[in-house]
């Protein structure tokens, strides 16, 4: 049934394909003399996404390459804004309690985890360095010549974990121009941002630097109030613990914390963040090349938005309120503590009355790296390439996990990060052949330490330390061989060796007793990922193509393990893509349209499935929510992107990604079915439905320069946090109604283009919608989501020299 299915879709696409393919070579060869006077063409875009520069036209791949000046004109600043401009992706922040990190998904793949024990399957690559995990991947866009948005599995390319995808961020390499710019913006909520690039000449035509800064800044959007303060004194509940079974353990009373009018007593969402980067270039001859770089990157933030969206009355809430919080404080946990405001909560970070401990406001980072290229022509037609590099992060972050003013549910987490890669490629040419061949290598040091409070005096308190050192190496082979002036044929192949040693440990600091006592766990996983295209050349504007890949996530073990038992393996996952697509330029260059259908089969899918604590497949005795390889899958989907110079003073850009889900067998696990109303299950972060446009206008002001007016619409469908169903009994639970956010600005450039003054707007429609949610209804009563940034507006000043 599904080979009838994957037949009918492909072939269906296909002719579309070589039907509009067929018409543009019947409209070459009717070219009219008008047509060829016509000089106005867009500007050709160079990708290295097969190893070598090459043509976004000519590229047998479905990539979103955007430029730095691309990305400046649409206001992008952060990579988490690329998903704005790609079909069939959502890049978002996950939110808070899990640090600094973004949910990358395309294609229906990605990861909405910050645990060790899983691994990203949207990678980011910065230059060339593979970035091993998603906490501080997702950097600011520093003076950035291009971006390359890579959409299906790349295993041949980008190598392991790159199943849904991968994201290629270019940096400019420093020229000797003596050119560079200075930039400042101001905008709401206090926002102010700094950034600057110089490039110089350090010896002529043999020594070359480039610097680059930038500092971004502005308060949080979301109010942390006092219930007391907006409520009234006595509202939230009065008592003593003198009765109580944990006496001095839990605070006497809960009393107002609020100091000025307003019950405002702290806020999330700010921004703080600071960064660097500085390249050397050195030519040591006319065949040999040197590049060093490194970077760094400096967060300083409180956490993200975060509130509760639903806490509803159920058993365990009940109970905690009837042992511990009725008793003491004369208060429940329920549903009072749910704001009207999405952008209010009634958290009540500080000290840990547990234990003491700071429970602490902050999501900070400092991320850095150093990386070496060496470029040797060893001859005309062969090159030698070799990258080494070292990069390291600390991420510390603390979470009110419960939202509400009561103690309830605290946790604080410190992830540190060390790796090491090497990857060394041969390319040449022999004969028709084009060919690439190469070896990478990846090592990590990887530990998560953090302790966490859930229902005190009920459930636990306990210290948690994973770690996990992982070593990963591949040959690959890439080929493309031009069989004839218009067919060509590409191919290639990566051989990937993973292991993993892991330790675990989880100590009850009331009780003083291990749950975990250094728990031991080594995986290790061998795959080879093949890709093969075959290419036609229709006319010498229109190529079409039809692709196999492959991909594959490495192994993990099941995340936040409650006892020694729980630490158990997963295997990889892999997906397997077929695709036809076409890539076209019309109107004389003035005009791209590129077009890919795809069918993506998704086999062993990691999926959660619940044991109780005396089901006879739980050896552990406890209550298990376990990650097996137990589900199967396929995604059929449709995307176009277009781009298009309607004249001289107009540009035009967009695209439409279309994407259907199939859960072909859960294996048993039952994800999809907390609301089970005969529909089918929808993948985690996979609207339907994504399309973008973009348009500017460039008005010649004379002698006092352009004014280039630009707006930029996104809109998603309905989307799910964690795999769901449409149209659920609850239908916005663990999920966002389709929404469309709008983006603007109105550009004066001097007639010498030596100053910019920008008025932009973001989120013009103040469109408040959720980036995360985590919902946990059934467990615990409750779901908490995390909302973007609300309507911002503000002024760009930028001299460039």
């Amino acid at each position: 049934m599904i080979t009838e299915k994957l037949h009918r879709f492909l072939s269906s696409t296909s002719l579309v394909i070589l039907s509009i393919a067929a018409n543009q070579a019947l409209a070459q060869e009717s070219q009219s003399s008008a047509d060829a006077e016509n000089t106005m063409t867009l500007e050709e875009i160079v990708v290295t996404a097969q190893f070598r520069e090459g043509n976004l036209q000519k590229t047998p791949l479905s990539i979103t390459a955007v430029t730095g000046d691309g990305l400046r004109a649409r206001g992008m600043t952060n990579a988490v804004d690329i998903g704005n401009t790609v079909p069939n992706a959502v890049i978002q922040p996950l939110g808070a309690g899990f640090g600094a990190t973004a949910a990358a998904f395309i294609r229906g793949v990605g990861l909405g985890d910050v645990s060790l024990s899983y691994e990203p399957a949207v990678p980011i690559y910065l230059d060339g360095v593979y970035l091993g995990r998603p906490q501080g991947a997702f950097l600011d866009l520093l003076d950035l010549d291009r971006v390359e948005v890579l959409r299906g599995p790349q295993g041949t390319l980008s190598g392991k974990n790159a199943v849904g995808g991968a994201i290629n961020l270019i940096s400019r390499k420093p020229e000797g121009s003596g050119e560079g710019f200075v930039e400042a913006r101001i905008g709401s909520d206090n926002r102010m941002d700094l950034k600057g690039s110089f490039d110089v000449a350090l010896s002529p035509d043999k020594l070359f630097a480039r610097i680059s800064a930038a500092s971004k800044t502005a308060d949080g959007y979301h109010d942390i109030l006092d219930y007391e303060c907006v409520n009234g004194a006595g509202s939230l509940g009065a008592g003593t613990s003198s009765s109580f079974l944990l006496p001095g353990i839990l605070p006497a009373d809960l009393g107002s914390t609020a100091t000025g009018d307003n019950c405002v007593v702290d806020t999330l969402g700010d921004e703080n963040v600071q960064s660097g980067r500085l390249a050397l270039r050195y030519i040591a001859s006319d065949d040999v090349e040197i590049l060093l770089s490194g970077d760094y990157t400096r967060q300083r933030q409180k956490g993200p938005s975060d509130k509760y969206t639903i806490l509803a009355d159920n058993g365990l809430n009940d109970a905690w309120a009837a042992l511990v919080t009725e008793p003491l404080y004369g208060s429940s946990l329920d549903s009072r503590f749910v704001t009207d405001s999405p952008y209010t909560s009634y958290h009540r970070y500080g000290t840990d009355p547990i234990s003491g401990r700071t429970v602490p406001n902050i999501n900070n980072l400092d991320h850095w790296g150093v990386a070496a290229t060496i470029d040797w022509d060893i001859a005309d037609d062969m090159n030698l390439s070799a990258t080494t590099s070292y990069r390291r992060f600390f991420n510390a972050f603390g979470r009110d996990s419960d939202g509400s003013p009561l103690p309830n549910n605290f946790t604080y987490d410190e992830t540190t990060h060390k790796q090491f890669t090497q990857e060394v490629r041969l390319s040449g040419t022999t004969g028709a052949l084009d060919w690439t061949v190469g070896g990478f290598y990846y090592w990590a040091d990887d530990t998560n330490e953090g302790w966490g409070i859930l229902y005190p005096g009920l459930i636990t308190a306990q210290d948690a330390v994973d770690s996990q050192k992982v070593k990963s190496w591949a040959l690959f082979f890439h080929g493309i061989y031009q069989v004839t002036e218009d067919f060509s044929v590409t191919g290639g192949a990566r051989y990937t060796h993973d292991s993993k040693d892991i330790a675990i440990d989880r100590y009850n600091f009331l009780t003083g007793t291990y749950a975990i006592d250094n728990a031991q766990l080594s995986i290790g996983a061998e795959r080879v990922t093949p890709m093969l295209s075959l290419n036609y050349q229709v006319t010498p504007d229109v190529m079409t193509y039809a692709l196999y890949s492959r991909g594959f996530r490495g192994g993990g073990y099941s995340p936040r393990p409650a006892n020694a038992l729980q630490v158990a393996a997963f295997d990889p996952e892999t997906v397997d893509n077929f695709e036809v697509g076409m890539k076209s330029q019309w109107l004389d260059g003035r005009l791209r349209l590129n077009l890919a259908g795809f069918y993506s089969k998704y086999k062993d899918m990691v999926q959660f499935k619940q044991f109780a604590a005396d089901d006879p497949d739980n050896p552990s005795g406890a209550n298990w929510f376990r990650a097996l390889n137990t589900a199967q899958s396929h995604f059929f989907g449709l995307e176009l992107e277009m781009n298009a110079e309607l004249t001289s003073n107009m540009h035009i850009d967009g695209s439409v990604g279309w994407i259907d889900y199939t859960l072909e067998d859960d294996g048993g696990a039952g994800f999809c079915q907390t609301y089970t109303n005969g529909k089918p299950c929808l993948a985690p972060r996979t609207p339907t439905w994504t399309a973008s446009i973009g348009a500017d206008y460039t008005i010649d002001l004379g002698q006092s320069g352009t004014l280039t007016p630009r707006v930029d619409v996104r809109y998603q469908s309905r989307i799910f946090f964690l795999a769901s169903t449409e149209g659920a009994t609850y239908s916005d639970i663990n999920g966002q109604a389709p929404y469309a956010t709008v983006n603007g600005n109105i550009t004066w450039r001097s007639a010498d283009e030596d100053w910019e003054v920008s008025v932009y707007g973001r989120n013009l429609s103040n469109i408040a919608y959720f980036q995360g949610k985590l919902s946990l209804v059934g467990a615990f009563g409750r779901e908490q989501g995390s909302v973007a940034r609300p309507r911002e507006l503000g002024v760009t000043l930028r001299r460039n020299f």
